[in-house]
């Protein structure tokens, strides 16, 4: 993407029709996902009298989650018991009953134990790699429970801003010609306060701009690099709490990239007390490299040494209770991960390696599926989780197994890349298409199929989406009197009020969208006294309260403070110092009602001058006349005084 680049492009550009695969493999993606969603839809649609949402990807995923929720409602818990030693090591024995371990742990007590093993060696981990669209998704969702849309929606702003660069990519690597950018990146970072002594840290050390990141050969078959920030942070004081996080975590993740391995020792215990054998493993960094900064790291134990053959008594000795645990409901992370990895759910081994490293719908569209499955009514959101609706699973369970098929998905998902280089097996596919609704019509028409699906028709339906939530990133609808995340009560509880005290006619739906993405919003408001006004507001959120913030407007600087020598300021009533009530107090008031006069900008800075200032003034009589002042401050008042000539 460097200027370079293209201009060597543009010497060598190779005939259109190279590119023809592209086009008629995405040609064909359009229509068989038209034709699909289109007569299924409206096949199930009718049916069950509802607004159904049939997809080629929708549908399959809908299965999965689906089906995990499932495995969780049926799972059955079992709980053994295991003996913990005060230093963490844990007995390899498992006792059904906490009687039964409360006997040997009783025995155990007070006695020595023997270092059997200690079994050291070096282990290396390697930086991460760049982010692509879905890794950074994932990364928000478990850092920050943003949702994808809301991830997606963050980076598309922060790449209008010029602050990172293109995110619908799914590429993990950047091309040899970027490198120099890298390094101007690190150079303008270093500038930020917040990454400055890092920056001077990783080139002091050397950047690490090695395959791992920097590979023309891993960015062929991309249409894009991976995520990374622009040479450029000018405007990223004022962005939106979430554009912060995001930009944040695109930034950590170069930092961490071009940073050194992760190296510490690991070293294995093997413990004997009273005949049982206890384990532990205790890690001990020695090179803390991109590690220090990683999202996802865990508390370490403090790092423990015991010389083999040797003893020691143990402080305590208690019982572990290890109750076994269902699979843990999706989360946008763990979802996006599945579709981006469908091939880990394939059994079919020539299927499976096929679609290896590849994964159903496109970057850009993965967030926008979720979404979607969530506005049918199909899945919902509860908290972080993503779980199928009581409606969802009751429909996934009432379509035969070929519409929901991931196995059939993942084929189609293998033709499409074939059609690049064989543009005949377009046309085959979407035969095979075509003969897959028929057959799916057919069964449903035919007279043995009894099916009948009941529904509430979902009232989630009618909510009207007006943004992002600024506190955790899920939807914002409009409610009667307001406008809620619909994580509730029970999560971040963002409400924004229609009705505010000093606005004069409400917070109307337009308005609300503009505000949740940040941006000024023009309203007639009040003050105290009942005077009317209009201003700038921007959303304050307390984290407990949503109100409205008045912008202020840009300050007019008149001249330096006598006192303090801060900058005077021009307000709508008076000329102040910077420094505030609790500083020097200098004020000048722009009505003198001692001397019947108005004090104008250019007054004040004569007098800072040290000069005096004409101002024309009426007598009893109505006769006009020129008279002469002059600024005296006696440290406590600022006066205004009329001097004869």
């Amino acid at each position: 993407m460097t200027d370079e680049t293209i201009t060597e492009c543009l010497k060598n550009l190779p005939p259109d029709s190279d590119f023809d695969g592209e086009y008629y493999a995405a040609l064909t993606r359009e229509k068989a996902d038209w034709i699909i969603g289109m007569n299924l839809s409206r096949l199930y649609g009718a049916m069950d009298s509802y607004p159904h949402r049939i997809g080629r990807v929708k549908t399959p995923v809908l299965a999965i989650v689906a089906e995990r929720d499932s495995e969780i409602d049926s799972f059955e818990k079992s709980v053994t018991y295991r003996l913990v030693m005060d230093n963490s090591a844990v007995s390899q024995e498992v006792w059904n009953t906490a009687e039964e371990a409360e006997k040997v742990r009783a025995a155990s007590a007070g006695k020595s134990a023997n270092v059997l093993s200690a079994v050291s060696a070096e282990k290396k981990i390697n930086r991460p790699l760049l982010h692509s669209l879905t890794t950074l998704q994932q990364e928000a969702n478990r850092v920050y429970g943003l949702t994808a849309k809301a991830t997606l929606d963050t980076a598309q702003s922060l790449y209008e801003k010029k602050l990172i660069t293109y995110p619908r990519t799914d590429c993990n690597y950047i091309s040899e010609d970027l490198q120099k950018k890298v390094i101007g990146i690190i150079n303008v970072l270093e500038n930020r306060s917040e990454y400055s002594e890092r920056a001077k840290s990783l080139k002091s050390a050397g950047l690490n701009l090695d395959g791992r990141i920097v590979s023309n050969k891993n960015m062929d078959g991309h249409d894009h690099h991976a995520i990374i920030p622009e040479a450029n942070t000018a405007g990223i004081d004022s962005l939106t709490d979430t554009e912060k996080k995001v930009y944040g975590l695109v930034v950590n993740r170069l930092l961490c990239a071009v940073d050194k391995e992760y190296t510490c020792i690991e070293t294995n215990y093997e413990f004997w007390c009273e005949d049982i054998i206890y384990t532990l493993k205790s890690v001990k960094p020695v090179v803390m490299g991109w590690k220090a900064f990683d999202t996802s790291a865990e508390e370490k134990a403090e790092y423990l040494e015991y010389a083999e053959g040797s003893t020691f008594t143990p402080r305590d000795i208690s019982i572990k209770e290890c109750e076994t645990k269902p699979k843990k409901h999706f989360t946008d992370d763990t979802l996006l991960s599945v579709m981006n990895n469908i091939d880990n759910r394939i059994e079919d081994k020539e299927l499976k390696a096929a679609v290896s490293s590849k994964g159903i719908g496109t970057e850009a569209t993965r967030a926008e599926v979720i979404e979607q499955l969530i506005g049918a009514g199909y899945l919902a959101r509860n908290g972080k989780n993503i779980v199928a609706t009581d409606f969802g699973r009751a429909f996934i369970s009432s379509v035969p197994d070929n519409v929901k098929s991931l196995e059939r998905t993942a084929e189609w998902e293998n033709v499409f890349t074939k059609i690049k280089n064989d543009h005949s097996a377009a046309e085959r596919l979407l035969e095979e298409v075509k003969e897959f609704v028929n057959s799916v019509i057919a069964f449903e028409k035919s007279p043995a199929r009894h099916r009948q699906l009941v529904h509430s028709g979902n009232a989630d339906n009618k909510r009207k989406l007006i943004g992002i939530c600024p506190r955790c990133g899920k939807n914002v609808y409009e409610g009667k009197k307001n406008y809620y995340c619909e994580s509730g009560k029970g999560g971040c509880g963002f409400t924004l009020w229609k009705d505010q005290i000093n606005i004069k006619d409400g917070i109307y739906p337009e308005n609300a969208v503009k505000l949740l993405k940040g941006e000024q919003v023009k309203f007639m408001a009040t003050t105290k006294d009942g005077t009317a006004y209009t201003a700038d507001f921007t959303l304050d959120d307390t984290g407990k309260y949503v109100n409205l913030k008045r912008v202020k407007t840009e300050k007019t600087a008149v001249g330096k403070c006598p006192r303090c020598g801060k900058t005077i300021f021009e307000s709508s009533r008076n000329f102040y110092c910077e420094s505030g009530k609790n500083g020097c107090g200098f004020t000048v008031w722009k009505q003198d009602k001692y001397n019947g006069i108005e004090i104008t900008a250019a007054n004040v800075r004569d007098f800072l001058a040290g000069k005096s200032v004409y101002k024309q003034k009426k007598k009893i009589n109505g006769e006009t006349i020129k008279t002469k002042y002059t600024m005296a401050d006696t440290g406590t008042y600022v006066n205004i005084r009329e001097e004869k000539e």
